[in-house]
């Protein structure tokens, strides 16, 4: 079929659709508006039926309040006028008011007197259980001591519908009112009543006592027969909660006139579609068609070609038609920049994928390092231990002194790379320290000679001597492993790295030439350390994203491109700068700025002797490893100690407690089965009069320490501890509690 067949067939179904939509729209909207109307209608003569019934309830309220605020019944409740009942509720009056029972409470709710009208011409008193139930309904408003409180109210009682009208019993002239009792009137509403509100509504209505279903609606309308609807106005409570309904009789006229308009409507707009789609079909055929079957044309070619090429849509005419071929030439020229856009956001997802390896194999191994932290400081504490008492049993001449001391400098060393993995993943501060950075050189020269920089060659050009900074070793010793690996990476394993040591002074406000990066830094003097290589260098497109996390130029699987981020941090925290340059053919060069610390001062150090040792120095050492407590307490008793050992918090807490010994300190580890460094120090903490506790321990942060010398202890060691740090600590705790030496 052709385009213009099709097209004239669409165009007729849509007509055909739009003129059914449009008749059955018009004869839902018709029929709505009607049913509104309706509704409306129905609310009305619900709202009025109940205002009428509400109107006797009003007048019934009246009557109530009149009685509540005279001084007879006052005098009534409070037993000073006994003939009032009689006087005021006899058959006639009550059958005047249309009270079917009267209910008077004093101010306790205890019933003083009930009137009942039996028939037509007797009276009798009320039932005790409706006695009952009526003096619930008053309560609330008696307990609420507001004398103009009210209860007004609908129920169903023996399938009749009953209107409850209560007031409390005041004083009319007293300027604080207070209630002496509560008045309580019924009204039965029943067929008479009915037929009076038929009378008054101009409609017939009817009671409808059983509960109505509609929660919500105070009024609905139900189908009746073919003349009449059931309006049904729903009666509450006091609570709002429905009782009742009144069913009134609607009429159907505006039913029946609703469907005269909706089919003249729906015969209305079937004419306007027939008009319609004769008129459209004339106008689309002779000025759209046909144009649009050569754009159709057009497009088929071109998705037939390459959409990578130059073919696009040839625009004919000035109309939106032509606007829309020069649309779809733009939007196929967008279509290729995004196809360009989407493989390159394709491959920096690729990198980003990358990253986050990385960053997870970073976040694990700081886990791991945190896992191990305490059983291997243990160990380190342990070898120095035992390293320490070799040294001292030892000569100094002997040909093993020398192995042992540098047995204790490897566990120095192997504490220092602990330390540093724990502060690298808790991001703790540096532990600062007065250093020399040619000593470092040559320990990092050591270090990396084992084939960290493969077969590249150092050379070392120090041209200052006053080169002492603050910093951790550690960390500025893996800075420069960091730097020289980089280097070798970058020469291939082949060449000389140049390491140069300076220091110069800067003026405020006066960089130094060609380096901007010394800009950001105070004035004073600093140590320079530059470190170049003789490769490639790096591309100047790249030099500004150098310190970038995971940013690398190198080979998939020869860097995470986190080593130089992790250096910038560590300068950004010794308070020094880091600075690149890579003049072409001349390789890389970075340069470390730290400021520089006062001169070492010469000459020999003052020896300070420590005091001697007082008798009967009693230490109890808790640590759950048994190579440490034994090392460690031969250590402390070679300094006079007397030392009594415990395997954890538990034994350490039973040797506390039921030893007649006068504890000097406590020395304990913080992770221990059963019980804990931590929980051993709160106990003892809670005794009287107790020992200074020191806590040894090889995972611990710098904000953990603070808070743990804050509340439980007196000091905090880092396994392992220098023997003569721990002898120091233990006298300084103890000054207060020292004995007199004999």
């Amino acid at each position: 079929m052709k385009l213009q067949h099709k097209a004239w067939v669409l165009i007729l179904l849509v007509v055909a659709l739009c003129a059914g939509g449009a008749m059955l729209g018009a004869r839902f909207i018709v029929s709505e508006s009607f049913e509104r109307l309706e509704a409306d209608r129905a609310a009305t003569e619900g709202e009025r039926a109940r205002r009428v019934l509400d109107q006797q309830v009003q007048a019934l309220s009246a009557t109530v309040r009149d009685y509540a605020f005279w001084v007879d019944a006052v005098a009534y409740v409070l037993g000073q006028k006994p003939e009032f009942m009689d006087d005021n509720f006899d058959t006639e009056n009550l059958g005047y008011l249309g009270i079917s029972e009267v209910l008077v409470l004093d101010a306790r709710g205890n019933t003083v007197s009930t009137v009942a009208r039996v028939g037509g011409d007797e009276l009798g008193e009320i039932a005790a259980d409706r006695v009952g139930a009526l003096r619930d309904l008053m309560m609330p408003v008696l307990a609420a001591g507001d004398v103009k409180a009210f209860l007004k109210t609908l129920r169903v009682v023996d399938g009749q519908l009953e209107v409850v009208v209560g007031a409390a019993v005041h004083r009319p002239d007293d300027e604080s009112p207070v209630a002496v009792g509560a008045i309580v009137m019924v009204r039965r509403f029943d067929e008479t009543a009915v037929e009076s509100l038929s009378n008054v509504l101009m409609m017939p209505a009817r009671l409808s006592l059983t509960a109505p279903d509609h929660a919500g609606q105070l009024s609905h309308l139900e189908p009746g027969n073919d003349d009449h609807d059931e309006l049904h106005a729903v009666l509450v409570d006091q609570q709002g909660l429905p009782v009742a309904e009144l069913v009134l009789s609607l009429d159907r006229r505006l039913h029946q006139q609703a469907e005269t308009v909706a089919w003249t409507a729906m015969g209305l707009a079937a004419l306007a579609g027939l008009l319609a789609s004769v008129l459209l079909v004339t106008l689309l055929d002779r000025m759209l068609l046909r144009r649009v079957q050569g754009l159709h044309d057009d497009l088929k070619r071109i998705t037939e070609g390459d959409l990578t090429g130059s073919v696009s849509v040839r625009p004919l005419g000035k109309d939106e038609l032509s606007h829309l071929a020069r649309g779809i030439n733009q939007l196929l020229d967008r279509v290729r920049r995004d196809a360009v856009a989407q493989r390159e956001a394709h491959a920096q997802q690729e990198a980003l994928q990358m990253q986050l390896l990385q960053s997870q194999k970073i976040e694990a191994l700081g886990r791991f390092t945190g896992g191990i932290a305490h059983d291997f400081n243990n160990s380190l504490a342990a070898i120095s231990g035992w390293t320490k008492m070799a040294v001292e049993d030892l000569d100094s001449a002997h040909p093993s002194h020398e192995a042992l001391q540098h047995a204790l400098k490897a566990t120095r060393y192997a504490d220092g790379l602990m330390r540093q993995l724990l502060a690298y993943s808790r991001q703790s501060p540096p532990r600062m320290e007065r250093v020399r950075l040619s000593s470092l050189i040559e320990e990092v020269r050591t270090l990396v000679a084992s084939g960290l920089i493969r077969r590249s060659q150092l050379d070392i050009h120090l041209l200052t001597e006053d080169d002492w900074v603050q910093a951790d070793p550690t960390q500025m010793q893996q800075v420069l492993v960091n730097l020289l690996m980089n280097a070798s990476d970058a020469m291939q394993g082949e060449g000389t790295i140049h390491l140069t040591l300076d220091a110069f002074d800067l003026q405020a406000g006066a960089p130094i030439a060609n380096q901007p990066e010394t800009a950001g830094l105070p004035a004073g003097r600093y140590v320079c350390l530059r470190v170049r290589d003789e490769g490639p260098g790096i591309p100047p497109e790249h030099l500004h994203r150098v310190f970038d996390p995971f940013f690398t130029t190198k080979k998939v699987g020869r860097g995470t491109g986190l080593g130089l981020s992790v250096v910038h941090g560590i300068m950004s925290r010794h308070g020094g700068e880091i600075g690149v340059a890579s003049p072409p053919g001349e390789g890389a060069c970075m340069t470390l700025y730290l400021p520089a610390a006062e001169e070492a001062r010469t000459g020999t150090p003052v020896q300070h002797q420590s005091p001697p040792m007082q008798k009967s120095r009693h230490l109890l050492f808790v640590d759950d490893d048994q190579l440490v407590r034994h090392a460690w307490s031969r250590l402390l008793e070679r300094q006079g100690w007397q030392v009594t050992r415990a395997r954890d918090g538990e034994e350490g807490w039973k040797l506390f407690t039921q030893s007649q010994t006068r504890w000097d300190v406590v020395l304990t580890d913080l992770t221990m089965p059963r019980l804990n460094g931590l929980g051993l120090a709160s106990r003892i903490r809670a005794t009287r009069s107790p020992p200074p506790i020191v806590l040894m321990s090889g995972n611990i942060g710098t904000e953990e320490r603070l808070e743990l010398l804050r509340t439980s202890f007196a000091a905090v060691l880092h396994k392992p501890v220098d023997a003569a740090e721990l002898e120091s600590v233990l006298r300084e705790v103890t000054q207060d509690r020292a004995t007199v030496v004999d």
